[in-house]
């Protein structure tokens, strides 16, 4: 299967899926992706799920913060470029990169014999930079 997005969960370190939904609204982020199992448990083993907090302003945008203080919450989303011609994907096209705080994350097996377990991220986007 080819890999359509990367997610930085450690300065360099990264996995890569395949996207299957992206969604954006009102500074909250829902990606669903497909990860082999050790990606998963990795990622797991990287990110405090609801550790985000929100700093309020009475008229502006709200601003969310890692609240484990060490980036051990903030997840970089980046579309990835295919080199495969066969590839499908136009997520790079539609998606810019993000930096999203982990609010829940969940997952499922994906029907059938293959290895792929689907997972699904929910966020709130940062509005800075890693």
């Amino acid at each position: 299967m080819d890999s359509d997005i990367k997610i930085f969960y450690s300065g360099n370190a990264y996995i890569e899926g395949r996207t299957s939904r992206w969604d954006d609204d009102n500074y909250n982020v829902t990606i669903e992706t497909w990860l082999k199992k050790s990606d998963l448990q990795t990622l797991r083993n990287n990110i405090r799920p609801g550790a985000v907090g929100e700093l309020y302003n009475i008229l502006g945008k709200p601003r969310f913060y890692d609240k484990s203080w060490k980036g051990k919450n903030t997840l970089k989303l980046r579309p990835n470029y295919s080199s495969n011609t066969n590839s499908n994907s136009n997520l790079m096209y539609m998606r810019n990169e993000s930096i999203i705080y982990v609010k829940n994350i969940s997952d499922s097996p994906v029907k059938g014999p293959s290895l792929w377990i689907n997972c699904k991220i929910e966020g709130n986007i940062s509005g800075s930079s890693l």
